[in-house]
């Protein structure tokens, strides 16, 4: 008797690629030996004494689903049972997570509500196929580029209210899909509400507030807590944040996240309606983060806001002092704190290149012409061979203490000989030298001794 080949599923599926696996669900990448496309599996393997017509109309609920397809829903192909396994076939993984571009990037008030828009045309088409309840977190949720323009993709299938159907037992971890996180729920998640449209039209919100000023708007100690925060507390003010957030921007976001689905935005595409109203560019390559330190923002705020001139901050100032040979790292040190400096040395150079570090939290990278992308250390003048990402790294000040993280740089990021942990903050100290690419600098501190001189 032949033995069973427990890696091809349904007799189509040969699985690939492990994305994932833990409990009872596992994801992989695939590959349908019939047409040779490369498929998203999801396997969910459940207790033998489960019976098969208990498991078919669980799997049948996805009907709705098949039929939709946009750039902006992860397409369900097939599904099935293969012994006590189910399977669901799915368009292939792309891009990276939204979790990773809040976690690693810098994203300014028009790519927010751009990403924003196009989450919400994702889930005002599944709204019109009678779909909500979604589970939105950022994790669930892709963006991938096209040319220069990111395309943004919702990745829930309804896997969580599947898992329970099968007897899941979550982790409470964040990062269990069949977790119900109290950070991205609404209220009547957490109350036992009538759960509807309205109800994602809610967790829209809390991105669109997560996007923008970089943190959940209700977060407490524990779940509980936040959860009691989530049904009571008042949206704060997202401009304590984010100093550019205008008016409009927080009035839309206070409507999506009332507490009171009555006063919100019925479905999704009325909140799509209020979106593309705003008085923004939503649809511009991103250039600098809007947080308060961030640079200038589009012309079209300039209605709410003072003249480029007056708008002047270390950011802008940091990046026209590097690219002009006739201003000096002592005219910005005298018009701003310093926190540190890097030095570039070579044996071309009488003297170092000092670049200020004005900010207590600093990316340093190359600039991205094609995406309007410009870092807070440019060192594209430093890096002819271009082995900088466009973010590489990050530098920050915490207490009386300076840290370096990479942040999964191409060519790595370098303290001395140590190659650096993508996300693993390490201790900075004066003196220094730093490798991004093959470029090689020197962190110092203002005030200590000058530490021996290295040339690149």
């Amino acid at each position: 008797m032949s033995q069973r080949d427990t890696r091809l599923i349904g007799g189509i599926y040969r699985i690939g690629q492990t994305i994932s696996s833990g409990g009872m669900l596992s994801i992989y990448t695939a590959y349908n030996r019939i047409s040779n496309d490369v498929v998203g599996l999801y396997v969910i393997t459940f207790a033998p004494t489960m019976q098969i017509g208990a498991v078919q109309p669980l799997l049948q609920a996805l009907e709705p689903r098949r039929s939709l397809q946009s750039p902006h829903v992860l397409r369900i192909y097939n599904w099935g049972i293969d012994g006590n396994r189910a399977y669901i076939a799915t368009d292939p993984p792309r891009g990276v997570t939204l979790q990773h571009i809040i976690d690693t990037e810098n994203i300014d008030i028009p790519r927010a509500i751009e990403l924003t828009r196009q989450m919400t045309i994702g889930v005002k088409l599944l709204h019109e196929k009678g779909i909500s309840g979604l589970d939105l977190r950022p994790q669930l949720i892709t963006v991938d580029s096209v040319n220069v323009t990111d395309r943004v993709q919702i990745d829930d299938i309804g896997l969580r209210s599947l898992l329970h159907s099968f007897g899941y037992v979550h982790s409470q971890q964040n990062s269990d899909l069949g977790y119900l996180n109290p950070r991205y729920a609404p209220p009547e998640y957490i109350n036992g509400g009538k759960i509807g449209s309205w109800s994602d039209v809610y967790q829209l919100g809390l991105l669109l507030f997560e996007l923008i000023t970089g943190r959940l708007p209700f977060v407490g100690r524990t779940p509980a807590e936040t959860g009691i925060m989530q049904s009571n507390n008042s949206v704060p003010r997202m401009i304590q944040f984010t100093h550019e957030t205008p008016e409009a921007v927080q009035l839309l976001v206070d409507c999506a996240l009332a507490k009171d689905p009555v006063h919100r935005f019925a479905n999704a595409g009325a909140l799509l309606t209020a979106l593309e109203a705003l008085p923004i560019p939503t649809n511009q390559p991103t250039t600098e983060s809007s947080r308060p330190t961030s640079g200038v923002l589009g012309s079209s705020f300039t209605h709410e806001m003072t003249s480029i001139e007056e708008m002047m901050t270390p950011r802008t100032i940091l990046h026209e002092e590097h690219t002009s040979s006739t201003q000096t790292s002592n005219s910005t040190a005298a018009a701003y704190d310093v926190y540190a400096y890097l030095s570039f040395e070579n044996e071309e150079q009488a003297t170092p290149q000092r670049i200020p570090l004005l900010q207590k939290n600093i990316i340093v990278g190359r600039t991205d012409p094609k995406r309007g992308y410009t870092p807070d250390i440019d060192l594209t003048d430093f890096d002819p061979k271009m082995t900088v990402s466009r973010q590489h790294a990050r530098i920050r000040f915490e207490e009386t203490f300076f840290y370096i993280e990479d942040l999964k740089s191409r060519n790595k990021t370098r303290l001395g000989e140590l190659a650096l942990t993508p996300f693993k903050a390490e201790l900075l100290q004066h003196g220094d030298v730093l490798h991004f690419g093959s470029v090689h600098i020197r962190f110092e501190i203002p005030g200590m001794a000058q530490p021996p001189v290295f040339h690149e």
